[in-house]
Formats: structure tokens, C-alpha cells, sequence
């Protein structure tokens, strides 16, 4: 049984998963999602590390996986945004007989994009960062690692502690090493939707590979935000209509 915190939304109706990132967490994460209570039960967990969940030293994404995996239950949609995309493919590929379908914003799946010229330069530069800010404080990793990402989000000082917590937790991350496993998901039955906002450039040459390797449904809401999900409305409507398309497998 999992040890893991979550939101729950909604009362009936089909189940959908959904893995936040790493530098927010389920409630923050999914917010403009929860209006999908009144036709799914959503869950919403709170990744280890990410307070109520239990502490752990480092990201371990396969870990979250197979944790991801229990709430699956006898079958659920699954999202995940940036990591937790990451997180959510490795899921699938563990228990496709569990996906009912699976969506993933902006996932940092570098190895995936390998090849690709700004995925490369992205993945350069991700290692160049960790390298160089061995022993700097937490807001000045956010802060180069979101220069890096071309992401324009003046973080608070002092960091709150649950982002100083989320920023603790990206630093024992290593992102250009985490790939999705491409060849279990393609052959998994399921439909994907891969969606990115158009602001890294390395994250759309992933998403690009991603999308044809799966192979996986391609959507560009440009000039959004790298957390997609949080345009509220136009990408609810998108994720409804691929929920809708995958439909509820029959026993």
C-alpha cells in the first residue's frame, strides 16, 4: 500500500492519476484541473519528498513509478506535468493493463530528444547547471534553472518552505539522465497526448520525438506557460476529448 499523500477529488466516475512536477506539488500542480471533479475521481499525489508525503534524500522517478502504479487501481487515466511525466510514462510501462490512456505536459525525457540540436544544447546546458552550482543556495539553483529552461518566474525571498523543500528535491534530480522507456510504450494499446506551451525549445524536440516513438497524439497550446495544464480551460477541453476518445476498457 502506498505512502503516499494525495488530493482526491470527485466521487464517481472514471479515475484519473495525475503526477505533478518538480517544482510545485499536487494541489498547485492541478488546480485548473479539479473543475473535472463532477465527472472523474482524481487523484492527486503528492510525490515523496513533497510534504504530507514521507521524506526521501533523492528523486528516485522509478521509485514514484512503481508508487504511481498502486493508485492506478483496476484502471485510470494517466497525466503527468514536466517530471512527473517522466514519472507517469515510466508508470505505464510497468502496468499498461492499468492505463486507460496516458497525457504528459513538457516531460523532461532528455535521452528521448537526444540528437535533436536544442534538445542537445538543453541537455548541455541542464549538466553545465547542476555542475556549476555544486554548494550554491537553493534560490540561486532555481533561479539558474529556470534561465536555463527560458522559464520567466520571479521565485519569492526567502523561498516558503514548501518550495524551498521542492527546490531541495530538483537539486538530487538528474533530468537529462531521465528518459521514458519509448519501445514498452509503443507497444502498449493505450492512446498518448503529449503537450508542450512552445517556451523551451529542448522540451519541443522531445516532445516531438516522444510523439513519434509512442507513437503519441501532438498538441502546441503556444505561448502557455511549461506547466500547460494551468491554462485552465483549453486544455481541459483537449484532455477531455482524448479521455473520451480512450474511453473504459472492458474487463
Amino acid at each position: 500500500m502506498t505512502e503516499l499523500a494525495a488530493e482526491r477529488w470527485g466521487d464517481s466516475g472514471p479515475r484519473i492519476v495525475m503526477v505533478h512536477g518538480s517544482l510545485s506539488s499536487a494541489a498547485a500542480a492541478f488546480g485548473e484541473q479539479r473543475v473535472l471533479a463532477d465527472r472523474f475521481q482524481i487523484i492527486a499525489p503528492y510525490r515523496r519528498g513533497y510534504s504530507p508525503s514521507p521524506g526521501t534524500e533523492r528523486i528516485d522517478p522509478d521509485r514514484d513509478a512503481g508508487e504511481i502504479v498502486e493508485l492506478l487501481g483496476g484502471g485510470a487515466h494517466l497525466v503527468g506535468t514536466s517530471m512527473g511525466g517522466v514519472v507517469a510514462m515510466r508508470a505505464a510501462a510497468l502496468a499498461p493493463e492499468k492505463v486507460w490512456s496516458l497525457t504528459v505536459v513538457e516531460p523532461p525525457a532528455m535521452p528521448n530528444g537526444a540528437g535533436r540540436p536544442a534538445a542537445d544544447r538543453l541537455i548541455t546546458a541542464l549538466r553545465d547547471h547542476w555542475a556549476a552550482a555544486d554548494g550554491t543556495d537553493l534560490a540561486s539553483f532555481a533561479d539558474g534553472f529556470l534561465k536555463v529552461l527560458g522559464v520567466d518566474l520571479p521565485l519569492p525571498s526567502p523561498l516558503p518552505p514548501p518550495l524551498a523543500e521542492a527546490v531541495r528535491n530538483l537539486t538530487t534530480e538528474r533530468p537529462w539522465e531521465t528518459g521514458a522507456p519509448a519501445e514498452e510504450l509503443a507497444r502498449a494499446p493505450f492512446p498518448k497526448l503529449v503537450v508542450t506551451g512552445g517556451g523551451t525549445p529542448g522540451f519541443e524536440d522531445v516532445a516531438d520525438a516522444l510523439a513519434e516513438a509512442l507513437p503519441a497524439e501532438r498538441v502546441l497550446f503556444e505561448g502557455s506557460p511549461h506547466a500547460v495544464q494551468r491554462i485552465g480551460r483549453r486544455f481541459n477541453e483537449r484532455l477531455l476529448a482524448h479521455l473520451e476518445a480512450a474511453g473504459i476498457p472492458s474487463a
